[in-house]
């Protein structure tokens, strides 16, 4: 493919607007634009069938995906392009488009259902993933970024990788495993879901004395985990039903749910009252229980984690 030339295209008129944007890190751009601009037009103009949007996606990279992580590509020798294209539907099957290669199609082993699922992918690209779905909202995908378009709305998510790495260097104590995974939980599930939510995860064993709060409704024996991605949509769930906050355990595992936080008189003069009592109880609780981290997430949909009373990672949307 050749570079964009007339100003007036589809192709050069999306780019412009990317580029103004300024939402995509340019390391993900370069040497792609003609690429990734002829699939962003396929996103913001869809194809309308009987009145329906006909959702859509694509991988575009510098280099072949690691397919085996991915699915696997779909024979496809000797159809036109369109009809390549069509069989991609943005949520089990993409194109991928590779500099300087044909056009193929690849079936994902899982599909994208998520935020958080569109990012998990994006790992295994060297380049961006373009989707449109049947309400025609657009996202642009990295490794490092989500940005969805709806309309004239450009909103840009940072994703969970530096979060995890700035907490761990901060508590190393903690399993780096589990951090991320929480931080996915809440950052792509409920945030999403505009529920405000606190979770605590324990970092120390559970036979510690509690502090600061109440033993809430026991769920250990369920057995829920945020390491399983199958079975965060259940920690949404009681995110959204459930007074007070969740208790994970050191290891990831769900403990109980409706924990009620009191702060102590200590924790009140040393954490001063900030935006919504939920970050101000889960900061002053981070800091009269040393083995905790608090994860907090906003209705509108911030994600702020807490540890000594101090905020140590946030997690915003960014309104371009």
């Amino acid at each position: 493919m050749q570079m964009v030339d007339d100003p007036n295209s589809p192709q050069a008129i999306v780019w412009a607007e990317l580029q103004r944007r300024g939402s995509i890190n340019p390391r993900y751009l370069t040497d792609l634009e003609a690429e990734i601009s002829a699939e962003l037009v396929r996103c913001f103009e869809p194809v309308i069938h009987e009145q329906d949007v006909r959702p859509y996606g694509a991988i575009v990279a510098r280099e072949p995906p690691n397919l085996a992580q991915l699915g696997r590509i779909l024979p496809t020798d000797g159809l036109r392009d369109d009809v390549i294209h069509s069989l991609a539907d943005g949520r089990q099957s993409l194109t991928v488009v590779v500099k300087g290669q044909p056009p193929q199609v690849v079936l994902l082993n899982e599909p994208m259902d998520t935020e958080q699922d569109f990012a998990s992918h994006a790992v295994w690209v060297d380049g961006v993933i373009v989707a449109n779905d049947s309400r025609g909202v657009v996202r642009i995908v990295t490794d490092s970024s989500i940005t969805v378009v709806q309309g004239r709305r450009w909103m840009t998510k940072d994703l969970v990788y530096e979060a995890a790495e700035d907490i761990m260097q901060i508590v190393p104590s903690a399993d780096a495993r589990v951090v991320r995974k929480l931080l996915e939980l809440t950052h792509h599930r409920i945030s999403p879901s505009r529920i405000g939510a606190t979770i605590l995860y324990r970092l120390s064993d559970a036979s510690a004395p509690t502090k600061g709060r109440d033993a809430g409704v026991a769920l250990a024996g369920v057995g829920l985990s945020v390491l399983e991605d199958a079975e965060h949509p259940i920690f949404v769930h009681l995110a959204r039903y459930h007074d007070g906050a969740l208790l994970v355990g050191r290891d990831g595992r769900l403990e109980a749910v409706n924990v009620i936080i009191r702060p102590s008189s200590a924790s009140e003069r040393a954490v001063p009252a900030m935006k919504g009592t939920r970050h101000t109880s889960a900061a002053r609780h981070s800091h009269d229980v040393a083995d905790v981290l608090a994860f907090v997430v906003s209705t509108d949909g911030p994600v702020t984690v807490f540890s000594g009373g101090h905020r140590v990672a946030d997690l915003k949307k960014k309104k371009l």
